[in-house]
């Protein structure tokens, strides 16, 4: 399933496979009182420009020091550990999002990754992300308060006489705040004549990050907006503020978040046409279709 979203991965040269890879141990605890933002001395392995929620919540881990603090040296087996262990997430979707690093670290060989590998346009990484400005105009790599803004605004105006701290999320307004940043980043892209790609795939991940980070932080799309804005703002958890793991976290909750966000279909007939299939009903199918199958099958990665 990695090549039809992602491409093959290419073999290593003869040389390459001959390099013996030391990973340094890391012991997975969690600790949520244990934060810290990433030091000077993380470097570059932290500003991965993978921002989706299937990568943020590795960083998330690392700030916590749940994965290793550096976001470097992460095997497939400590991320697998770590987000099982954190959030109860099932191990098939787990191996998934591990697997995702190993496939894009750079040593066609390599049994760990970074948080930097994912950071090529396109793999993961991709236009209209909720908290990140694109790829075209220099962002990816850090917090964008213009686009995560848009996604708030998109909240209060559902929630009209309302502060930050009274409202609460639901899955149609995250829907409409998710198609508010493909609109903004398309138009974005025309009005500076730059090269806008959002195909099926960048429609799954999407709707994937959406439900994943509603998921992660409520119960059935209900949050409180200001553990949204902990979560994308400070990169953290909210634990202090009373958030705990969802108690499970697997292939049935994302797709009910899917579900819910497609329900109204007051946007899907254009999505349905801007990602080449053309119907609601094509739309659906291929969310829902290609979305299970990428996690069904994990060791075919």
């Amino acid at each position: 399933m990695f090549s039809r979203l992602f491409g093959k991965k290419p073999k290593a040269p003869a040389e390459e496979k001959q390099h013996t890879e030391t990973v340094a141990m890391h012991t997975v605890e969690v600790r949520w009182d244990n934060w810290s933002p990433p030091g000077e001395k993380d470097g570059t392995h932290r500003f991965s420009g993978t921002y989706t929620s299937i990568i943020l919540t590795q960083k998330h881990l690392a700030n916590h020091g749940i994965l290793p603090h550096s976001g470097k040296d992460i095997t497939k087996a400590v991320a697998v550990e770590a987000l099982t262990k954190a959030f109860n997430v099932d191990p098939k979707i787990a191996n998934v999002f591990a697997a995702s690093g190993i496939f894009a670290n750079p040593n066609h060989d390599a049994h760990s990754f970074d948080l930097n590998h994912v950071s090529k346009h396109n793999y993961i990484e991709h236009d209209a992300s909720l908290s990140r400005d694109d790829a075209a105009f220099g962002g990816g790599e850090k917090f964008h308060q213009e686009s995560f803004d848009m996604v708030l605004k998109t909240y209060r105006e559902a929630h009209p006489g309302k502060t930050d701290d009274e409202i609460m999320t639901d899955w149609m307004t995250a829907g409409h705040a998710r198609w508010a940043r493909v609109l903004a980043s398309k138009q974005k892209h025309d009005e500076a004549e730059k090269t806008w790609i959002y195909g099926i795939k960048e429609a799954i991940m999407s709707y994937g990050e959406t439900s994943l980070y509603l998921n992660l932080l409520g119960k059935d799309g209900v949050a409180p907006l200001k553990w949204v804005k902990i979560f994308f703002e400070q990169e953290r958890l909210p634990h202090a503020e009373g958030w705990r793991p969802p108690t499970k976290f697997d292939q049935a909750d994302l797709n009910h978040g899917y579900s819910e966000m497609m329900k109204g279909g007051e946007h899907g007939v254009e999505e349905a046409k801007l990602v080449g299939i053309g119907t609601l009903v094509g739309l659906k199918a291929a969310i829902m279709g290609l979305g299970a199958s990428f996690i069904k099958a994990p060791s075919a990665h």
